[in-house]
């Protein structure tokens, strides 16, 4: 992971000295704003991934150094610091979507404790990011496919995409995608979702389950307890109420069935 870069904004030297001490030795690449109008020049030449932000200061406040951050579009995680704090200046911090909202003087732990939490909140968000734009790569794809023929038949194991509906699964990289959503499954996890999305509109049985995402055979009350515990984790990951699956029907004396 590449090293965090921070942005300290303040108009006392003192306070700027002690945040920049406070996260000295965190391995963190450290700037510094004595006043609005420098960070505002900062934010726009550089890209941060956390500032801690002072409200009160002039000309220029911190609440337009805010504003200015997010009309560039920056996601970068802020963290407002204060010693005059009101009710109206952290409505309008949350609103223009702040990590946090400490008031003077906060303890170098609990500064520690809050970067470290922001920046692994903005790691998820870029995560997620780059989850989504691997999904719209895919439905590039699959749009490209569809211009090829109109009617695309079930495709075999090998070949790349298999598509139901609003469910694709890409068996090259062994990803699964239901209504726009990419699942985190293990490796059992796919061949077991594959294996029912494949078979669909007909149920499969536990001992086929087991066999396809497992490589093994087994009876079938055996069958029935070891794959009962990979479909209660499937229904966590797929289900909008795992309590009251929509997609992972279980069909009594039959097995499971999926439903798209």
């Amino acid at each position: 992971m590449k090293q965090a870069r921070i942005l300290i904004v303040d108009n006392e030297p003192n306070i700027r000295f002690v945040l920049e001490h406070t996260l000295r030795h965190e391995n963190y690449i450290i700037d510094m704003a004595c006043d609005g109008e420098e960070a505002i020049r900062l934010i726009q030449n550089c890209v941060y991934d956390l500032l801690l932000l002072d409200l009160h200061m002039e000309p220029v406040d911190g609440m337009q150094v805010l504003t200015t951050l997010r009309k560039n579009n920056s996601d970068a995680v802020v963290i407002i610091l204060t010693a005059h704090g009101s009710m109206e200046s952290a409505v309008e911090a949350l609103r223009l979507e702040t990590f946090d909202y400490l008031l003077k003087p906060a303890t170098p732990d609990i500064i520690r404790k809050r970067v470290r939490e922001g920046l692994e909140r903005r790691q998820r968000l870029l995560k997620h990011r780059q989850i989504v734009n691997r999904i719209e790569v895919l439905k590039d794809a699959l749009d490209e496919l569809e211009d090829i023929e109109e009617q695309i038949p079930p495709v075999r194991k090998d070949k790349r995409f298999l598509s139901y509906g609003s469910t694709v699964i890409d068996h090259y990289h062994r990803e699964i995608i239901v209504n726009e959503k990419l699942l985190d499954l293990t490796s059992v996890e796919f061949e077991l979702l594959s294996s029912l999305i494949e078979a669909s509109p007909q149920p499969v049985s536990a001992r086929s389950l087991v066999k396809a995402a497992l490589g093994y055979e087994t009876e079938d009350s055996e069958a029935g307890e070891i794959i009962k515990v990979y479909i209660h984790h499937l229904r966590q990951k797929v289900e909008p109420l795992p309590s009251k699956p929509a997609y992972i029907k279980t069909i009594r004396h039959q097995g499971y069935l999926w439903c798209s």
